[in-house]
């Protein structure tokens, strides 16, 4: 009866290939929040309708502060200790979920998302303000989505990446000369052997020619 290997275990994805993932959408989810998300307008001091170009930053500033803290969480995830993982894995999830929550807030009342940015470039607060969400609010659902799921995959492929040995020790022996170390010298007694001759081992020195 012959017995078959068992079969390698699969991993995954590579610490790399997820830590490099990580930091790449987290970067776009970040970019994304310096598009408009809203176009908004409004009446001024003056009584003309101003529009106004709404970025993500200002009708959904959360995002890019969620989108900053995936970014640390990512590179944190390349440390090599396990115990960190399990916290930078929660990180990414809540930090996708959250950013993808206040993507759909925006796009489901633009008008309140955009009423700050509004007010700041009119000068007038409590005016009509008519706002319609462009299409970015959807399109930063594509990247949050994808950091959450990064968190999901650093909690279960987190425990088979290989570890890293902090310190490394080795011990070198380094033969100590009799003729040189006393104590290496009565050791050589101990064992018969005359210290003060030369190592029969070594090779003989040839004289000088004259």
């Amino acid at each position: 009866m012959t017995g078959t290997a068992p079969a390698p275990r699969r991993r995954l994805l590579g610490r790399r290939t997820v830590v490099l993932a990580g930091t790449a959408f987290s970067a776009l989810l970040a970019g994304t929040s310096r598009t408009t998300w809203v176009q908004a307008s409004g009446p001024d001091l003056t009584g003309t309708v101003q529009q106004v170009a709404v970025s993500g930053a200002d009708a959904a500033p959360e995002v890019l502060a969620l989108a900053l803290v995936a970014i640390a969480a990512s590179l944190a995830t390349s440390l090599s200790s396990v115990w960190l993982r399990f916290l930078t894995g929660p990180v990414l999830i809540l930090t996708g979920i959250g950013a993808a929550l206040a993507a759909l807030a925006v796009h489901r009342d633009a008008v309140s998302s955009a009423t700050s940015a509004l007010t700041s470039s009119t000068g007038v607060a409590g005016s009509t303000v008519a706002a319609d969400a462009t299409s970015w609010p959807l399109l930063t659902l594509a990247p949050a989505l994808v950091v959450a799921a990064i968190g999901v995959l650093v909690l279960l492929a987190g425990g088979s990446w290989p570890r890293r040995d902090r310190y490394r020790s080795a011990a070198v022996t380094v033969a100590a000369d009799p003729s040189e170390d006393p104590a290496a010298a009565w050791d050589a007694l101990t064992r018969g052997e005359d210290p003060s001759l030369e190592d029969p081992s070594a090779p003989e020195s040839t004289p000088p020619s004259r």
